[in-house]
Protein backbone atom coordinates (compact mmCIF):
# COMPACT_ATOMS: atom_id res chain seq x y z
CA UNK A 1 0.00 0.00 0.00
CA UNK A 2 1.03 3.50 -1.11
CA UNK A 3 2.20 5.76 2.11
CA UNK A 4 0.34 8.75 3.53
CA UNK A 5 2.62 11.11 1.83
CA UNK A 6 2.52 9.81 -1.44
CA UNK A 7 -1.42 9.67 -1.13
CA UNK A 8 -1.32 12.94 -0.43
CA UNK A 9 0.38 14.07 -3.25
CA UNK A 10 -0.93 12.40 -5.62
CA UNK A 11 -4.84 14.29 -4.34
CA UNK A 12 -2.82 17.39 -3.93
CA UNK A 13 -1.38 17.20 -8.06
CA UNK A 14 -5.27 16.33 -8.40
CA UNK A 15 -6.14 19.51 -6.62
CA UNK A 16 -3.81 21.50 -8.39
CA UNK A 17 -5.14 20.30 -11.65
CA UNK A 18 -8.64 20.87 -10.71
CA UNK A 19 -7.84 24.42 -9.69
CA UNK A 20 -6.12 25.35 -13.13
CA UNK A 21 -9.34 23.95 -14.74
CA UNK A 22 -12.09 25.62 -12.67
CA UNK A 23 -9.83 28.96 -12.22
CA UNK A 24 -10.22 27.99 -8.66
CA UNK A 25 -7.27 30.53 -6.89
CA UNK A 26 -7.80 29.75 -3.79
CA UNK A 27 -6.48 26.16 -4.39
CA UNK A 28 -3.65 26.94 -7.08
CA UNK A 29 -1.17 26.18 -4.11
CA UNK A 30 -3.10 23.60 -1.89
CA UNK A 31 -1.47 21.76 1.44
CA UNK A 32 -2.91 19.52 4.07
CA UNK A 33 -4.82 21.97 5.57
CA UNK A 34 -6.13 23.42 2.67
CA UNK A 35 -10.29 23.71 2.76
CA UNK A 36 -11.86 21.99 -0.62
CA UNK A 37 -15.31 21.92 0.45
CA UNK A 38 -17.89 23.34 3.09
CA UNK A 39 -17.21 25.94 5.37
CA UNK A 40 -14.58 28.14 3.84
CA UNK A 41 -14.16 25.58 0.82
CA UNK A 42 -13.37 26.45 -2.41
CA UNK A 43 -15.54 23.70 -4.47
CA UNK A 44 -18.78 23.73 -5.10
CA UNK A 45 -20.62 20.33 -5.72
CA UNK A 46 -19.86 19.86 -9.28
CA UNK A 47 -16.11 20.15 -8.50
CA UNK A 48 -16.27 18.02 -6.18
CA UNK A 49 -17.79 15.22 -8.38
CA UNK A 50 -15.08 15.93 -10.95
CA UNK A 51 -12.53 16.18 -7.97
CA UNK A 52 -13.49 12.63 -6.82
CA UNK A 53 -13.50 11.25 -10.24
CA UNK A 54 -10.03 13.07 -10.64
CA UNK A 55 -8.66 11.19 -7.25
CA UNK A 56 -10.56 7.54 -8.10
CA UNK A 57 -9.22 7.50 -11.69
CA UNK A 58 -5.32 8.52 -10.64
CA UNK A 59 -5.29 5.91 -7.95
CA UNK A 60 -6.32 3.41 -10.19
CA UNK A 61 -3.29 4.65 -12.92
CA UNK A 62 -0.56 5.10 -10.34
CA UNK A 63 -1.11 2.80 -7.53
CA UNK A 64 -3.27 0.03 -9.37
CA UNK A 65 -6.30 0.71 -6.75
CA UNK A 66 -9.83 1.27 -7.32
CA UNK A 67 -12.27 2.20 -4.09
CA UNK A 68 -14.78 4.66 -4.12
CA UNK A 69 -14.38 7.68 -2.43
CA UNK A 70 -18.39 8.97 -3.54
CA UNK A 71 -20.53 6.51 -0.81
CA UNK A 72 -22.75 6.58 1.41
CA UNK A 73 -20.87 6.50 4.23
CA UNK A 74 -19.16 9.62 3.28
CA UNK A 75 -22.23 11.74 2.00
CA UNK A 76 -23.61 11.04 5.13
CA UNK A 77 -20.58 11.49 7.86
CA UNK A 78 -21.01 13.84 10.55
CA UNK A 79 -17.48 15.41 9.31
CA UNK A 80 -17.57 14.95 5.68
CA UNK A 81 -14.33 13.56 3.92
CA UNK A 82 -14.17 15.85 1.59
CA UNK A 83 -13.61 19.12 3.93
CA UNK A 84 -9.75 19.35 3.06
CA UNK A 85 -6.99 17.66 1.74
CA UNK A 86 -6.28 16.23 4.96
CA UNK A 87 -9.19 14.96 5.66
CA UNK A 88 -9.88 13.31 1.63
CA UNK A 89 -6.42 11.70 2.19
CA UNK A 90 -7.67 10.34 5.68
CA UNK A 91 -10.77 9.00 3.33
CA UNK A 92 -8.88 7.56 0.58
CA UNK A 93 -6.70 5.32 3.43
CA UNK A 94 -9.47 4.13 5.40
CA UNK A 95 -10.58 3.11 1.89
CA UNK A 96 -7.74 1.63 0.22
CA UNK A 97 -7.40 -1.90 -0.53
CA UNK A 98 -4.41 -3.34 1.47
Amino acid sequence: MPDRQAIEALIIESVQMLAEDFELEALKQPDSDSPLYGEGGALDSMALVNLIADIEEALAEKFERSIALADEKAMSAKNSPYRSVRSLTDAVIERMPA
